[in-house]
């Protein structure tokens, strides 16, 4: 079993950066590359921009995790390859992700 899921989550979070509210962002309101619809799904109910600022990497890692991480089985994936595909399916779905694997 692979336990890179916390490396894998630092790099992700280190590219990401922290607030961003950019309106030429398709993504909306995002922090630690997490966006709002995203997180107020994961929450299920509405946030505000004080909850987004908010968002701590010990916040966000759980959805990482079940969101993304164990929908591509990045535990069973080798070093390296597990990161690019959680990487991809950060950003663009974990079926694509798949997928492309």
């Amino acid at each position: 079993m692979n336990a890179n899921f916390k490396l894998a989550l630092d790099h992700v979070l280190k590219s990401e950066g922290g607030f961003v509210h950019h309106k030429l962002d398709p993504g909306g309101m995002t922090n630690l590359g997490c966006t709002k619809a995203v997180w107020e799904e994961y929450v299920g109910h509405p946030v505000s921009e004080a909850d987004m600022r908010a968002l701590t990497p010990e916040l966000v890692s759980p959805l990482y995790k079940r969101k993304y991480w164990d929908k591509v089985a990045g535990d069973d994936l080798p070093s390296g390859l597990d990161y690019a595909v959680f990487d991809a399916a950060i950003n663009s779905g974990p079926g694509r992700a798949a997928k492309w694997l």
